[in-house]
């Protein structure tokens, strides 16, 4: 069972992973939907009278930041913060071990990323990284786990666990921010994120270019999303194109979306 459990995917025999929308992958995503739902559930139960009080009168208000949240809710997103930096190590550290360390497995990708702009607004809040973890952080995180990279190992890989398990974690931390109201986004600060992929997305490609690495998927789609085909079909120039109009329109259905339940919610409260 535990046989390749260190084993990086060149030395795996072929045929070890399975297939994405299979059986397994199904299930890995049923249980990260699960857990979520529990876990916010249990991170609601956590808030305080006054909290519930203070949210019922400005739901998902975007104009007061930083909102109080409880000190349960509070240790529940800095412990959540502390776990992925702690995967983090312990991935890049069995990659050194087994010498298996390289330049494209530094966590540069969006998501590699997103494990340190969580971590840090869990300890220190601010606009910026609100924007960025519900906004990018979470529709990067989710369309992984939809479209994951790492289906070549087995199930009992630490890189199949670590992929799974991280991006589920990437995924309920902004979640938890949104429905706690510590941090509600607003279209109106949709320059930082864009700001944010206008600065990193040109430094990133030149790395890849220079290390022959694939961070953000700004070379080559990842395996197995849609835009493989995209690339195929048109080659490299469209597909970049056709992934940045994707990535801006999903921020701007992610605002969409945010400011429809906010409407909702303050009708329904009045």
């Amino acid at each position: 069972m535990f046989e390749f459990y260190f084993t990086y995917w060149s030395d795996l025999p072929a045929d070890s992973g399975y297939d994405t929308f299979g059986i397994v992958h199904l299930t890995w995503l049923a249980g990260i939907a699960i857990a979520i739902v529990l876990c916010t559930v249990l991170f609601l139960k956590c808030s305080s009278p006054s909290q519930d009080q203070f949210q019922k009168c400005s739901p998902l208000s975007p104009d007061q930041f930083p909102k109080q949240i409880s000190s349960a809710q509070d240790r529940f997103l800095k412990t959540l913060a502390g776990i992925m930096l702690a995967m983090e190590a312990y991935r890049e550290i069995v990659l050194i071990v087994t010498g298996h360390m390289e330049f494209e497995n530094l966590p540069l990708h969006l998501c590699g990323l997103a494990i340190f702009a969580e971590a840090l607004f869990a300890f220190f809040p601010n606009s910026f990284l609100g924007e960025f973890t519900c906004v990018a952080c979470l529709p990067g995180a989710a369309s992984a786990l939809i479209f994951p990279d790492w289906l070549r190992y087995p199930t009992v890989n630490y890189m199949n666990l670590h992929g799974f398990i991280m991006h589920g974690i990437l995924v309920m931390f902004p979640i938890l921010v949104l429905v706690s109201g510590k941090y509600v986004p607003h279209i109106r600060r949709i320059y930082m994120p864009v700001l944010f992929f206008a600065v990193a997305a040109p430094i990133l490609h030149r790395l890849n270019a220079w290390q022959g690495s694939n961070f953000m998927f700004l070379n080559r789609p990842s395996l197995g999303s849609p835009f493989e085909a995209v690339y195929e079909a048109y080659g490299y120039g469209v597909y970049l194109a056709v992934f940045g109009v994707t990535v801006f329109a999903v921020i701007l259905a992610m605002y969409g979306g945010i400011g429809l339940i906010r409407f909702i919610l303050k009708r329904t409260s009045d």
